[in-house]
């Protein structure tokens, strides 16, 4: 689920996705942000902050989707924030923005559009959320400049948590080990003197499927190299839960683009069939929010992954995107 601002569009969106049982589910909501400016409220879906950075409260009432909820937030770590990430695109800053990650718990419930109802607790529900804010790409108008093909060729964002920790990368690289961007950060673990962890570099060495219909992550592992020599080597193992991200508009469905003003108050939904091989590259070109179970050391935590990879990378040739066929 996701809410975003856009102050120079006058316009406030929001979005849910359930995947569950080879469907997902997909919800976008858009208002005018005048006046109601700061509200977190997008038709019937809200977010209350009921103690700043601790504990958050998301709703669904009642719509055509059939997919209601009442979940809280309750944050395990500190949040994490990421360095401050700025592009530029043809003399234009494309992207200025800043984000913190933070790792925690859901509590509350969740019916589904077929009638069920999921207890949401803490036990078994590992949450993350990210606040980013400034300027980030739009989909492109007529009149602008057409767009540059990203530096980058490869990326993950992976906030991931264990019992005792959280740890969050976000790295861009344009070859194996050239990193673009990097940002990561590590709360609940400290060096001998008591000093948080500084994370210099990370490293990966991931699987993934073969012949998928779109790329998709098998495991792999993940190793934080930190300050001072020392090393963290989380294993991770990808699971059958993906939400994917197209469904709340990101890179556009249909014609709902992200920031674009659609009036005083827009809701759609719509059902995707996983399973679906002939579109399931549609549903998955803008990323995924991965599910993988996280080891380290002992102890299992979870998690979830985004990531890309674009020709000409170097490594994973197996989850480049697949060849599409021309269309007529």
């Amino acid at each position: 689920m996701g809410l975003g601002r856009y102050p120079n569009q006058d316009v406030m969106e929001g979005f849910a996705c359930l995947s569950r049982n080879g469907r997902q589910t997909n919800v976008r909501m858009s208002r005018t942000l005048l006046p109601d400016s700061h509200g977190m409220q997008v038709g019937p879906f809200e977010c209350n902050i009921r103690e700043p950075l601790k504990r958050l409260q998301f709703t669904l009432d009642d719509n055509e989707s059939g997919l209601t909820f009442d979940i809280a937030f309750e944050a395990s770590f500190e949040p994490v924030l990421e360095g401050k990430f700025f592009q530029i695109s043809r003399g234009r800053a494309t992207y200025d923005a800043v984000r913190y990650v933070q790792h925690g718990r859901g509590t509350g419930w969740i019916r589904t559009p077929d009638g069920d109802t999921i207890e949401v607790t803490p036990q078994c529900w590992w949450a993350e959320r990210d606040h980013s804010w400034g300027t980030r790409p739009l989909p492109r108008v007529d009149g602008q400049p057409p767009g540059t093909r990203p530096e980058w060729k490869m990326l993950f964002f992976a906030p991931l948590q264990l019992p005792d920790f959280g740890v969050h990368l976000y790295a861009q690289e344009s070859e194996p080990g050239r990193p673009v961007h990097l940002s990561a950060g590590i709360v609940g673990r400290t060096d001998d003197r008591g000093d948080d962890l500084v994370i210099t570099g990370v490293e990966h060495d991931l699987e993934w499927e073969k012949d998928s219909a779109a790329p998709t992550l098998v495991g792999g592992r993940m190793s934080i190299l930190l300050h001072g020599g020392d090393r963290i080597d989380l294993d991770l193992m990808a699971r059958p839960g993906r939400a994917h991200l197209r469904g709340g508009g990101y890179e556009g469905w249909n014609g709902w683009k992200q920031g674009q003003w659609r009036g005083d108050l827009t809701l759609e939904h719509d059902q995707w069939d996983l399973s679906d091989r002939d579109n399931f590259y549609r549903y998955a070109k803008a990323g995924s929010d991965h599910l993988v179970d996280v080891y380290c050391e002992g102890k299992t935590g979870y998690g979830v992954v985004e990531y890309m990879v674009l020709p000409g990378y170097g490594k994973y040739e197996e989850a480049l995107p697949p060849t599409r066929p021309k269309q007529a």
